[in-house]
């Protein structure tokens, strides 16, 4: 009975500690979400997407869950951004677009000395490389780029055209998969992209308008071209 007691204790403060873990992660993100209105909640939708394609894809329950704790940190590195870059509605200078570059090395450096997040950092440092090489922050290519990263990098694509952004209004949903599709082989995992475009994206369309990001702007608020501030 003792033995019991203790075990039933020990797996309640596992469970206490995996939630407050949880708590601070969520906190983190939606404080770097809250920089710009218009990324509000942006982190989650991208966690849960890349979850959902992690799993169509084959990957396991524990590895899908790395991809989606990796998917909610995966803009960390925006901490260390000027707010005035983040959130400008007008066309980028090279010298901003450059600060905005930084933000996935920043991110896998804040959680380089984290031992329990250790494997999700290639999904936090290479969600802006492209299949076709001319990403970020590496320039790396095809399956040289790790998979959590190619994941991430479409599921982060996808809610940057699908929620409204400071330079534009969110786009229909079938020209956002059009688009991810046109791009297969030349940003994304053309198998990822295949995979990806058959997702229930239900959840994440009420998850938009729960943010209140999907709501078109006004003419002259948009007019302006990427690339632009509030770029993921």
């Amino acid at each position: 009975g003792n033995q019991c007691a203790i075990f039933l204790e020990n797996a309640a403060m596992y469970q206490d500690m995996q939630g407050l873990f949880m708590g601070i992660l969520h906190a983190l993100t939606r404080s770097i979400d809250a920089k710009d209105a218009y990324t509000r909640g942006h982190s989650q939708r991208v966690a849960e997407l890349s979850r959902s394609l992690a799993r169509k894809v084959g990957l396991t329950e524990e590895q899908s869950e790395r991809v989606y704790l990796s998917g909610l940190l995966h803009d960390v590195g925006k901490i260390g951004v000027p707010e005035a870059v983040l959130t400008k509605p007008g066309r980028l200078t090279d010298a901003e677009f450059d600060a905005i570059k930084k933000h996935p090395t920043i991110g896998a450096q804040i959680l380089g000395n984290i031992k329990q997040l250790q494997d999700i950092i290639p999904g936090v440092l290479y969600h802006h490389e492209r299949w076709d090489g001319k990403g970020y922050p590496y320039k790396l290519a095809g399956e040289d780029i790790p998979l959590i990263g190619r994941i991430i990098c479409v599921a982060d694509s996808f809610d940057a055209m699908s929620s409204t952004r400071t330079y534009r209004p969110a786009l229909p949903l079938q020209t956002v998969l059009e688009e991810i599709k046109r791009c297969a082989c030349v940003q994304f995992d053309a198998k990822l992209a295949e995979a990806f475009v058959t997702l229930d994206f239900e959840p994440d369309k009420r998850a938009v308008e729960e943010h209140g990001v999907g709501a078109p702007l006004k003419d002259d608020d948009a007019e302006s071209g990427a690339p632009a501030g509030g770029i993921v």
